[in-house]
């Protein structure tokens, strides 16, 4: 087993054991739906991975699968940033489960890189995974993600209240929301208009 795959099995079994924790301390029942569909997508994902590098199957299986891993653990970071801003749970877990989440997305990162680099001389492909490391964000991936589909949801809904959009993102923090909105009218993405006591915002 390379040391890579050994690292990402690593982080996964430690991710499902912190996460387990934190499910079982959720009091709130929708909560805990939620929790749990994302960690049982996540360890269908996960499995599905494992089983594709042992079939040898071709690249463009392994990359659709390897996405929609990511996808999932994107899903599950966003719910225990949701989780930590509540204040429903024990905190302690929940750093741990997000740590040992982002290490495991940075090395499937890591793994599809080098699978999409061209065939290298040894040096070039290990500048380019040290590249990677350290590039990749993940709380700023994640932070853009929400500002996307922040902007998306103004671009279907024109005229939109602060209230609405924070209703609409629920499973964000209003501050996560309003810091969003922020760099959205600093970037020149959208614009705000005050009329009747109450602000709108519209996509430029």
């Amino acid at each position: 087993m390379s040391d890579m795959v050994e690292d990402s099995l690593k982080n996964f079994i430690s991710s499902i054991i912190f996460l387990v924790k934190i499910f079982s301390g959720l009091k709130d029942k929708f909560l805990a739906q939620k929790l749990y569909d994302k960690i049982s997508g996540f360890i269908v994902g996960y499995v599905k991975l494992f089983g594709l590098r042992g079939e040898g199957s071709d690249s463009m299986s392994h990359n659709v699968v390897l996405k929609d891993l990511l996808n999932s653990v994107n899903g599950l970071l966003e719910l225990l940033d949701y989780l930590e801003h509540s204040k429903v749970v024990s905190i302690s877990p929940l750093l741990y489960a997000c740590r040992n989440l982002l290490d495991l997305k940075l090395s499937l990162i890591k793994s599809r890189q080098h699978q999409l680099a061209p065939s290298a001389p040894k040096p070039k492909e290990d500048k380019s995974v040290i590249f990677v490391s350290k590039n990749v964000k993940p709380r700023n991936s994640k932070e853009n993600s929400n500002k996307e589909r922040i902007l998306n949801f103004i671009k279907k809904s024109p005229n939109s209240r602060t209230k609405e959009i924070i209703y609409e993102f629920s499973l964000l923090s209003n501050r996560t929301v309003k810091r969003n909105l922020k760099e959205l009218l600093d970037e020149g993405f959208v614009k705000k208009i005050s009329k009747d006591n109450a602000v709108y915002y519209n996509c430029k």
